[in-house]
């Protein structure tokens, strides 16, 4: 009666060892996947160097949007997420940030249309500043079968397609425009200045149904 007594505990606390180790394993997992931010930058390119357009970290704000943007342009910016010594967080390359058409208009259909590990950039214009800017994220035509410039293996190949150049170097075919020394990463949108005016808009890093981040009103000034 005592062994199997003895038996019995040994066989239950093996058990609980070993779901909590599948559950600690778990929580390590979901957290390697959240986005553990203090502040965010937006940035662009201007004559090749990356120019910093707007900040928050730690209470600290740098807003240059403020300080006037001309209507009836286009800018392409990229959006970091900073720690808590307000340095830029990497993300891996498998994580599509920018993949996807977040349209500010549809935002709340957007928790259908991802997958719940798969992170995105929520951009909200403030009532009435859609007459001002509009926002739009990068569609990413991510279809099976689909090539890109780093599929093609030979010069000739490359050659064929003007979105793509032959790197001889590194033997390998990459986007045209493509600087080695500067790779970027992070969210990516589009902003439109349609007409004079001020509005605000925020930025939120959405993760598994439920913001990351999310920022001050940006405010921005069209002239």
């Amino acid at each position: 009666m005592f062994h199997n007594t003895k038996n019995i505990f040994l066989f239950i606390l093996v058990g609980l060892v070993a779901y909590s180790c599948e559950s600690s394993d778990t929580n390590e997992t979901d957290q390697d996947m959240h986005t553990d931010a203090d502040g965010m930058e937006i940035v662009t390119m201007l004559e090749g160097e990356e120019t910093e357009m707007y900040s928050e970290c730690l209470g600290s704000v740098d807003n240059q949007f403020s300080s006037g943007v001309t209507a009836g342009t286009t800018w392409d910016f990229t959006v970091h997420f900073l720690d808590s010594d307000c340095e830029e967080i990497e993300h891996d390359d498998h994580e599509g940030h920018d993949d996807h058409d977040h349209g500010d208009d549809d935002h709340d259909d957007h928790g259908d249309d991802h997958g719940d590990d798969e992170p995105y950039l929520l951009i909200e214009i403030a009532d009435g500043g859609s007459t001002t800017i509009a926002i739009s994220l990068e569609e990413h035509d991510d279809h099976e079968g689909e090539e890109h410039c780093e599929d093609f293996t030979t010069e000739t190949d490359c050659g064929m397609h003007d979105e793509c150049e032959w790197h001889a170097d590194d033997m390998a075919c990459e986007d045209a425009g493509h600087d080695d020394h500067e790779e970027v990463h992070g969210y990516t949108f589009e902003l439109e200045t349609l007409a004079p005016g001020t509005t605000t808009f925020t930025v939120t890093l959405m993760h598994q149904g439920h913001p990351d981040y999310t920022s001050a009103p940006i405010t921005i000034v069209v002239e």
